[in-house]
């Protein structure tokens, strides 16, 4: 185990990307719409009183614990880079408030 993660195959061969808050936002917003979209099918079978629709979910249910893991490590890399950033920030404070 590495940290709290598994490292998988697909973990080691991933490449890092550089996310920008408005990436995020960008991708938050697929997300949001692709629940929107499941939200759309639950009504319509509500509506049309389908009851149970069967529907193939193993790779969708797949990709669903991967995005999982991938939040909770991209979770991790924020707050990482947020308390780095918080230390340097403190050590150029105590540094300008040393007596020269």
């Amino acid at each position: 185990m590495e940290g709290r993660f598994l490292t998988t195959e697909a973990t080691r061969t991933m490449t890092l990307e550089a996310y920008d808050p408005d990436r995020l936002d960008k991708m938050s917003l697929r997300v949001l719409d692709l629940c929107c979209r499941l939200r759309q099918l639950a009504h319509k079978t509500r509506e049309e009183q389908l009851g149970a629709v069967e529907l193939h979910d193993r790779k969708a249910l797949e990709w669903l614990e991967k995005l999982d893991d991938w939040m909770l490590r991209a979770e991790g890399e924020v707050t990482r880079a947020a308390h780095k950033g918080y230390g340097a920030q403190r050590a150029r404070q105590a540094r300008s408030a040393r007596p020269k």
